[in-house]
Formats: structure tokens, sequence, C-alpha cells
């Protein structure tokens, strides 16, 4: 009987490429335009940016590994305020026109969003921490411009990595097979030999 036992070696690579392609241009998207000003070299939200290829070892009721993978996945991780740089948030008396699509808005009884945050980015500036407060309610008020940071080169190369990837784990499955009956083959002649 043949096994499957393969950890997907070319569907990874795959994975891989993407992912790495993904990370660069999200954090490249982020030091130009706009959503510079969210983050600089060191800017925390361009560190946070990180791609997680996930690969599942097969393991039997006991615990024991059995061989192989469970086809790999990969997931994108970034600090929180990342998804509203990303897609935008509705200002809570008006909005750009490319937040239309957004699904975050600011509402609530606080009328600002938090100003310790903005007030960091103040001293850093050498600006005065008092306009913190104008700005906390400026950005409340007109809401954060979508800049699609991470979405854009996410969205760019899906397609064709997606075509990439199940040809891969196509190969993948038909190399594991292959090599499971050379295996089978090798071992039946062997055996007939010592005979």
């Amino acid at each position: 009987m043949l096994k499957f036992t393969s950890t997907y070696p070319k569907s990874t690579k795959v994975l891989e490429k993407f992912k790495k392609y993904v990370v660069r241009a999200s954090k490249a998207n982020l030091l130009r335009g706009k959503g510079g000003r969210f983050s600089g070299k060191a800017g925390a939200l361009h560190k946070s940016i990180k791609g997680t290829i996930s690969k599942k070892f097969n393991r039997s009721l006991k615990g024991r590994f059995t061989g192989g993978t469970q086809m790999p996945s990969l997931s994108f991780s970034m600090l929180d305020y990342g998804k509203f740089v990303d897609e935008g948030v509705k200002g809570s008396k008006s909005s750009y026109i490319k937040n239309s699509k957004s699904p975050y808005k600011f509402s609530g009884s606080k009328k600002s969003v938090p100003v310790e945050p903005i007030k960091n980015w103040c001293n850093k500036r050498g600006i005065s921490d008092k306009l913190a407060f104008v700005i906390a309610r400026s950005i409340y008020e007109k809401g954060i411009e979508r800049t699609e940071f991470f979405l854009k080169p996410f969205e760019s190369r899906m397609d064709g990595m997606l075509h990439k990837y199940h040809s891969a784990i196509a190969d993948d499955i038909a190399d594991n097979f292959a090599n499971q009956l050379r295996k089978k083959l090798n071992n039946n002649k062997l055996s007939k030999t010592k005979k």
C-alpha cells in the first residue's frame, strides 16, 4: 500500500516567494506616499508586517509522527492599526472618496482619536504637543485616508500565485506517489534477489 508522506516542497516554495513579495512591497508602500506618515524605517507598523507559512505534520492518535504534512498555508500579520491604514477609516463628519468601501468609521462619545500616540509623533518631529489635540480631532472628523499599502501587492499577485500553487500541489502529490512506487518496486526487487 502506498502512503502519502509529502512535505510539499514545491508548493511551499511558491508560498515563500509570494510571502516575500507581499511583505517587501507592503513595507516599501508604507515608506512612500501618504502611508509614510504612519511609519518610518524604524516604525512599529513597518517592523510588524510578517508572513508565516504553516505546515502541520501528520500524527497518529498517539501523537507519533506518521510522515508528511497537511498542505502548507500562508497567513500575514501586522499591528492592529495596520488594517485602518490599509483600508482607511471614514470620518465622523466627512470622509475621503477612497474610503467609500471601508468598513471602519469613527463614531462614539469621545469625539477624538487617542491623543498620546499623536503627542509622541509630534515630539519626534519637534512639533508642539499642544497641537496633538487639534490633529486628533481632525483625524476623527475627516478619517484616515485609504492607502492599500498591503492590499495592492497582495491582490496584484494573488491570481498568479494561486495558479502556481495549485500546479505545485499537484506536482508534489505526483512526486510523492512516484517516489513511493519506486521504493516499493526496489524493495520487491531486493526481496526477490535474496531468495
